[in-house]
């Protein structure tokens, strides 16, 4: 008798705070970048040629061990907000959401939001991985973001 895979969802949310301006602060949570502080992201362009950020762009990381592919389905830079679609093939699906927030004229506050539902039991674990140690994340995304 096999077991019955019953996938887990997540819905995390948190913030980070930028010591800069919003039109800054935003270009840490693009493809881009996200170069500058996230160690290994190096992020390959498939659609549209030469990689502009852009609503539809289409890329590929290979982070961590893991070949992920992703959409970015919203880009608007000037109200500081991003939407990604993402898939680790045989693992998880989900959305990331960026919303930036001027806090003050040199400081952001970015909400990101993970929603993200596994493909798999091991997809199951690195969801609940993922969900264990989201605010973990997030103080980690600020100190890293912090000493660039």
């Amino acid at each position: 008798m096999t077991e019955t895979f019953i996938p887990v969802h997540i819905e995390r949310a948190g913030i980070v705070r930028v010591a800069a301006p919003l039109e800054q602060a935003f270009q840490f949570f693009t493809p881009d970048g996200e170069r500058l502080w996230v160690p290994g992201w190096s992020p390959e362009y498939r659609h549209p040629p030469g990689g502009p950020q852009c609503e539809g762009a289409v890329f590929e990381t290979n982070a961590d061990g893991e070949h992920t592919l992703w959409m970015v389905t919203r880009y608007d830079p000037r109200a500081g907000v991003a939407e990604y679609v993402r898939v680790t093939p045989g693992s998880r699906l989900g959305a990331v959401s960026v919303r930036s927030v001027a806090e003050t004229a040199q400081t952001t506050i970015v909400h990101v939001t993970y929603r993200l539902t596994a493909l798999s039991p091991d997809g199951n674990r690195a969801v609940q991985s993922l969900a264990a140690g989201f605010d973990a994340m997030m103080a980690q995304w600020a100190a890293l973001i912090a000493a660039v």
